[in-house]
């Protein structure tokens, strides 16, 4: 690790080139279907990335961003999320659960699809992630953890214009204009980017529209929210196929809610119901001059609706969620599937003392899979004001994918015999938050059954055959977190850093396409500074090490000069030494750099 021993250095004379002070780190309250608990009383596995963090990144992107954080791993196959895949604690892409304001955006088709849904970061008010089986409140593939992204709040009238061109010709407009009334709050974002890529048939375009609007009725709340983003990229070795290079495909998510907040006089009862609508649309070309040689056309739609309840009592506070959902596809490939789903969630806060206790269970009924019941229970121990020891066990599950069940070509079988993914978790941490300095530590363990992963029983087969892996898997892992924020003179930095570890009993009597190959050692350090109240940088290092035994080191850098409160510029540099890596086969972008000036109105 021959680039981390000066970058330490770097961060060490950075942070005793003069006295520094202690400031105070703001406190977040976590969203949740059921109970809203501020971060440092809630008993769950969650990490918090604040809009403040989000701007402080060296990062673009939804994909980008989340690979700063210990647990997650995001596998990309191109620049600025084009198309990339998400891991949580060495689950695969089809664990991870992702929802915009509660509301769930995970496409049916495959697990593949779930960050086409990713938002622009200009409208993000923060992110929360929730790993292990806490997770177990959101239903249906949170089997090992859960991303809600949470939109901007507003509450200041302005329009802001954004230009970013970089390598690669990568090209960038975006304008998000936002209005702050006294009842009624609207924000609008649309944005496009394109780029030739970093090699042969690896250019793309993403297109972003993305509307919401409030209306503020007493202590009631109106909202209607609007999304959809366009992806188009040339598919070069994607998806592990190394050797097929003129592959292209184009994406398309949207989703249309509509959500009421409503609640009792004293405060004591909430109610949120919403309906909505998701659609998602896949077409993937064998080859792009000659769609006849080979073309995938899916489309997949979820209507539903839910309502949550909350109470608070003089037991503690109770949440209680129902959900009821149709989801279909249209398939040239899979065929034409339909399902309804209902759900039901329940969990009680109890507390007394320095003890709480949180027992909750869940229930699904898949019309085409049966019906599902997992319990679990958070626990929470404040060992001082500052200072809090947590417990988490339950249970997970993921229903099959329709790809998993019944995709058919002639390298990708599916199974329709296959059965659902079920997991028994557990997790104690030890969390700590102070004035000016917070750390979590985290041990885990995860027993799963009926995996399912594309296999091959030798490398001489031609095709993936999707199966339920027999027998029990065990995963252990743990995970540290801290940041210091500090003051040096009137100016604030922040410095942070966490190491992620994970292992498994998986043995391998089989070729796994992407079980094997989880995010074993994982270290990250970022270090933001204020120079002045116009001038700012934010340094990043990335150790990474797979469980087959790749490894890398990646250093990033942002600048950033703020001209006055109208003009503001960045500029990032990325793998700035030039490193040579992979990532699902797929070789990544050597040195590279972006600049985007913001204009504010």
């Amino acid at each position: 690790m021959n680039i981390l021993k000066p970058f330490l250095g770097l961060v060490f004379i950075w942070i005793t080139s003069n006295g520094f002070a202690q400031t105070q780190l703001n406190e977040v309250v976590v969203s949740s279907p059921r109970l809203n608990i501020p971060f440092s009383e809630d008993s769950k596995s969650v990490t918090v990335i604040t809009a403040k963090q989000i701007a402080e990144t060296p990062v673009t992107s939804l994909a980008d961003l989340l690979r700063f954080q210990a647990g997650v791993d995001v596998l990309q196959q191109g620049l600025e999320g084009a198309n990339a895949d998400i891991y949580l604690r060495g689950g695969t892409y089809s664990q991870v659960l992702l929802l915009i304001d509660g509301i769930r955006v995970d496409d049916p088709q495959t697990g593949h699809h779930t960050l086409n849904s990713a938002l622009p970061l200009e409208v993000i008010e923060r992110i929360e992630i929730v790993k292990g089986p806490a997770a177990r409140i959101y239903g249906q593939n949170a089997f090992t953890g859960a991303i809600n992204i949470v939109t901007k709040k507003v509450d200041t009238s302005k329009v802001t214009l954004t230009e970013r061109i970089g390598s690669f010709d990568t090209d960038q407009f975006g304008i998000t204009a936002q209005h702050a009334g006294e009842k009624l709050q609207h924000i609008a974002h649309v944005s496009l980017q394109e780029s030739d890529g970093y090699r042969y048939n690896t250019d793309f375009q993403n297109f972003h529209v993305f509307t919401k609007s409030n209306l503020d009725v007493g202590t009631n709340r109106l909202s209607l929210m609007t999304m959809f983003t366009e992806r188009k990229f040339g598919a070069n070795g994607f998806y592990r196929w190394i050797a097929n290079k003129d592959q292209y495909e184009e994406t398309q998510s949207s989703l249309v809610a509509l959500t009421s907040t409503i609640a009792s006089e004293n405060q004591k009862w909430t109610w949120t119901p919403r309906i909505f609508w998701k659609r998602g649309q896949d077409e993937y070309i064998y080859f792009r001059n000659n769609p006849s040689g080979g073309r995938n056309f899916h489309i997949t739609n979820r209507l539903g609706a839910s309502v949550d309840v909350k109470n608070t009592n003089t037991w503690g506070a109770t949440g209680l969620g129902v959900e009821f959902s149709n989801v279909n596809i249209q398939s040239n490939n899979i065929g034409d599937k339909n399902r309804t789903i209902a759900h039901l969630f329940f969990e009680h806060r109890f507390t007394t003392g320095a003890l709480d206790i949180t027992p909750g269970f869940a229930w699904s009924n898949y019309s085409d899979m049966g019906d599902f019941f997992y319990p679990g229970i958070d626990m929470g121990y404040r060992l001082g004001q500052n200072l809090k020891l947590t417990y988490n066990t339950g249970y997970t599950y993921r229903i099959p994918t329709y790809t998993d069940l019944y995709y058919l070509s002639t390298t990708t079988i599916g199974n329709p015999d296959l059965l659902p993914e079920e997991a028994l978790s557990h997790e104690i941490s030890l969390r700590y938050k102070g004035k000016n300095f917070s750390i979590e530590t985290a041990v885990f363990k995860r027993d799963g059954e009926n995996l399912i992963d594309f296999v091959k029983q030798s490398p001489s087969d031609t095709a993936w055959v999707a199966e339920n892996i027999s027998g029990k898997i065990t995963t252990v892992g743990g995970e540290l977190n801290a940041q210091w924020r500090y003051r040096i003179g009137k100016q604030t930095h922040t410095l942070g850093v966490s190491y992620a570890y994970l292992e498994d009993d998986y043995i391998k009597s089989v070729y796994s396409k992407y079980a094997l190959n989880f995010l074993q050692h994982d270290i990250n350090i970022n270090l933001t500074k204020q120079f002045t109240s116009r001038f700012a940088s934010t340094a990043s290092y990335r150790y990474a090490k797979r469980a087959l035994g790749e490894n890398y080191q990646l250093f990033n850098l942002q600048l950033t000069y703020t001209l006055n409160s109208k003009w503001r510029m960045e500029l990032q540099g990325r793998n700035l030494f030039d490193v040579t890596y992979f990532e699902n086969l797929i070789p990544m972008p050597k040195a590279h750099g972006l600049i985007s000036l913001h204009y504010t109105l």
